[in-house]
C-alpha cells in the first residue's frame, strides 16, 4: 500500500505454508524494504530533494520545472535565493499509510558558483563586486557545516 516505510511488517493471513498434517495455511509476513531513489529522500511523509541553481538564476530568480514522483511541477525560485534555502511544494510528498493528507516536497537550493570564467565574464563579476561593496567574508554565527545547516532547514 501507498505510504509504506522500510521496516514495516505486513501480515497476510492464510497465505503461508500448509499447516501440519494438512491443516490450514499459516500466515505470511512481509518485511518491507523501500529502495533508495536517485533524486529523492524521505523524512516521514515529506520528500526531500536538492535543486542546483546557477549563480545568475539565484541572483535574478527563475522558474523551472522539476519532476516529482507523480509528474512535473513548476517551481519558482525567487530572486536572491541562498544556498541552503528550502522551497516547499505542498501536497507533493508521500501519501501516508493511514490517511489521505499527503506530505510536502521540500527542495533544498544549492547555488552553483562557476569555477571557470573567461576574461569578459571575470571583468563583469569584478565590476559587479565593486558596485555592490559586499562585506568581507566572516564566520557564520553558528559553527555548523553547510550540510548540517541544510539538513536542519529541511526539518523546519
Amino acid at each position: 500500500p501507498a505510504g509504506v516505510e522500510t521496516g514495516l511488517r505486513l501480515q497476510l493471513p492464510g497465505s503461508g505454508e500448509v499447516g501440519p498434517a494438512g491443516g490450514p495455511n499459516g500466515d505470511l509476513y512481509l518485511e518491507i524494504t523501500v529502495e533508495a531513489h536517485d533524486a529523492f529522500s524521505r523524512e516521514g511523509d515529506d520528500l526531500l530533494a536538492t535543486l542546483e541553481v546557477s549563480m545568475p538564476d539565484a541572483i535574478l530568480g527563475t522558474t523551472t520545472t522539476i519532476e516529482s514522483l507523480d509528474g512535473s511541477v513548476d517551481l519558482e525560485v525567487r530572486a536572491g535565493v541562498q544556498s541552503g534555502d528550502v522551497l516547499t511544494i505542498k501536497g507533493r510528498g508521500i501519501t501516508p499509510l493511514r490517511g489521505s493528507q499527503r506530505g510536502d516536497l521540500k527542495v533544498g537550493v544549492h547555488v552553483v558558483t562557476p569555477t571557470r570564467l573567461d576574461h569578459k565574464e571575470r571583468a563583469l563579476i569584478e565590476e559587479f563586486a565593486k558596485r555592490t561593496k559586499a562585506p568581507a567574508p566572516r564566520l557564520a554565527e553558528h559553527q555548523q557545516g553547510l550540510f548540517s545547516k541544510f539538513r536542519d532547514r529541511f526539518r523546519h
